[in-house]
């Protein structure tokens, strides 16, 4: 059985589905310019890392682990973790800022959203790393699931909570 879709009933679905298709074209565009921007200015960017590391060592000496910062590296008794881009909450925070901006509500809401959102990001973050440094101490057999797989799709999931919770409280 073939099913013939015709121009009118494209344009009629396209018609239908105006806010999602705009949705999601700025989104695709916010993300690529922050993408290229970031790419492009890394540099700049990088004190994030040591920065990131430093919280890290912090929060491990009040958890009792002993560990040392050296720029983007903590180490511990039996582990050492090298803080790159990817550990600094970045690309998350470049798919929520563009999901703010790429939804239609006015500037206010979206300067609440991304003041709100970002911390808590980052914050979430922190906790990411604390764990991984725990599990990387206790069961390295499992750091690198938890690690790659594991808290990649959690820190995915909290961007999206984060900003169905930031659409829900403060946009609507």
């Amino acid at each position: 059985m073939k099913v013939k879709i015709t121009k009118d009933d494209l344009i009629d679905y396209i018609n239908s589905n105006k806010d999602v298709i705009k949705f999601i074209t700025l989104f695709v565009s916010f993300c690529t310019v922050f993408y290229l921007f970031y790419y492009h200015f890394m540099d700049y960017f990088a004190f994030l890392e040591n920065t990131t590391a430093s919280i890290l060592g912090f929060l491990l000496c009040i958890f009792g682990v002993d560990a040392a910062v050296t720029g983007n590296t903590v180490t511990m008794d039996r582990l050492s973790l090298r803080i790159i881009d990817e550990c600094t909450a970045m690309f998350g925070s470049i798919v929520y800022i563009s999901c703010v901006l790429a939804y239609p509500t006015d500037l206010k809401k979206k300067i609440i959203g991304i003041v709100l959102g970002i911390p808590c990001l980052y914050a979430i973050n922190m906790v990411r790393l604390v764990v991984l440094a725990f599990v990387g101490l206790s069961s390295p057999g499992i750091f690198e699931f938890v690690h790659t797989y594991l808290w990649q799709t959690i820190f995915i999931v909290f961007v999206i909570v984060i900003w169905l919770i930031w659409v829900d409280r403060v946009v609507k």
